[in-house]
């Protein structure tokens, strides 16, 4: 087992793992549409469900930081009301499900 080093606390993960979250986008009900196209072309992001305001969306990247930073800019996005994580999951890049 390795051990965890500064690095890897300042930059939430080793690099040696994927991680995945789910999140939940709250839109603009007339926006929705829009956003979620705009979702769908950002590395990372897909787009699985939305209905009314809600877009259902999953992230995945190497690093819990990059998720939040994509999460970060998800939430900045014209036409977006609120973005929140709802799950994370991370294991090693050689474990398969």
């Amino acid at each position: 087992m390795r051990a965890i080093t500064r690095r890897d606390l300042l930059t939430a993960g080793s690099g040696d793992q994927h991680h995945i979250s789910s999140a939940v986008v709250l839109a603009l009900p007339e926006r929705r549409k829009d956003v979620s196209e705009r979702l769908a072309t950002m590395p990372g992001v897909e787009v699985h469900a939305g209905e009314g305001s809600r877009i259902v969306i999953t992230i995945e990247g190497p690093t819990s930081g990059m998720l939040g930073q994509t999460l970060t800019a998800i939430s900045v996005m014209d036409g977006v009301l609120a973005a929140n994580m709802v799950f994370e999951h991370a294991e090693d890049r050689g474990t398969s499900s």
